[in-house]
């Protein structure tokens, strides 16, 4: 009996260790202050560890860190954690990206992702993402023109404040947006979307399902609002596909909705859009492209899913973050 317990208690003081050194080697401090294990994220970054099967958590503490991010293929299932976008940030004022993300499995949660580059910067992005299986929950992605470069693999974006000018989410990934607000700054003209789908037999698009489409916080009282006329999107390739579900769209969207692109054609691009509210909504006088459409059917709505268009289910509950797979 004595040494059988004895046994037990052995094991569970092992069991305890061993579970701490694990927690221990997947979880690491930044901390602008030194009282972290890293005083930047790139350095946290550096020496994660290589082709990592397991997350490896890279907690970051409330600060701004004037930073030029890159998560290289290598580095895969990085997840940084802020502690919230407004206290974690990550800023830019560089023609280039703020972050750049190669490695699969990443995610980024309570984070505040900035470009301050301007107005009038030539590509001033302030995320690009190609990483396959990435998630942003929870995160302020700011920038002007192109903020977010969706380049290609599945993402998943819930909860995010997304905040642009021209063509500010772009991209040819297969990406969904749930319950996130989809800011236009101050600018005469803007253009919320323009995805980059070249293929007719790609698995590619852009899913908004229960966003707003608005005017940014800075300039939703103001009569600056009234100057901004905005289009949901135009084609940065031929089959460029959007699908707008069951949002909020405001007044400062055109009646047209869509708009073409330079060079562009218009004939096979999927623009759709589902039970969508707000004064900027009524589709009466949307353009008269023959993939211009207003969906009536939810059966129809299936494909642009997060459950079909990424293949949901299979990957997205292992990143603990919530999401809906259907309408």
């Amino acid at each position: 009996m004595k040494m059988h317990a004895l046994m037990d208690s052995t094991t569970a003081v092992l069991l305890i260790f061993l579970s701490v050194s694990v927690y221990s080697h997947g979880t690491v401090i930044v901390s602008k202050d030194g009282n972290g294990d890293y005083t930047t994220v790139s350095e946290a970054i550096t020496k994660a560890p290589d082709l990592s099967d397991k997350p490896y958590t890279i907690h970051v503490r409330a600060g701004t860190y004037e930073e030029y991010i890159v998560i290289p293929a290598e580095k895969t299932n990085i997840k940084l954690v802020g502690d919230g976008p407004h206290h974690t940030k990550i800023v830019s004022y560089q023609n280039g990206s703020t972050i750049d993300i190669y490695g699969d499995e990443f995610v980024a949660q309570n984070m505040g992702f900035v470009n301050y580059a301007g107005l009038n910067a030539s590509a001033a992005v302030t995320v690009r993402n190609e990483a396959n299986n990435s998630v942003f929950y929870e995160c302020s992605i700011e920038g002007f023109q192109d903020t977010l470069w969706a380049v290609s693999g599945r993402q998943f974006y819930k909860k995010c404040d997304i905040y642009g000018t021209v063509d500010f989410i772009y991209g040819d990934a297969a990406a969904v947006f749930q319950d996130c607000m989809v800011y236009a700054r101050y600018r005469e003209h803007v253009t919320f979307t323009a995805q980059s789908r070249e293929d007719g037999n790609e698995k590619t698009g852009f899913t908004f399902q229960r966003c707003k489409f608005t005017m940014s916080p800075e300039a939703e009282d103001s009569d600056r609002k009234l100057e901004v006329h905005a289009t949901l999107g135009r084609p940065w390739r031929a089959y460029s596909t959007v699908a707008i579900i069951q949002c909020y769209i405001d007044s400062i969207v055109d009646p047209k909705g869509w708009e073409e692109m330079p060079g562009q054609p218009t004939d096979k691009v999927t623009y759709v859009e589902f039970e969508n509210v707000g004064p900027g909504s009524n589709t009466d006088e949307r353009v008269k492209w023959p993939g211009v459409r207003v969906l009536l059917d939810p059966m129809d709505v299936a494909p642009f899913t997060a459950s079909y268009l990424l293949d949901a289910d299979s990957w997205i509950p292992s990143k603990g973050v919530p999401y809906d797979n259907g309408l």
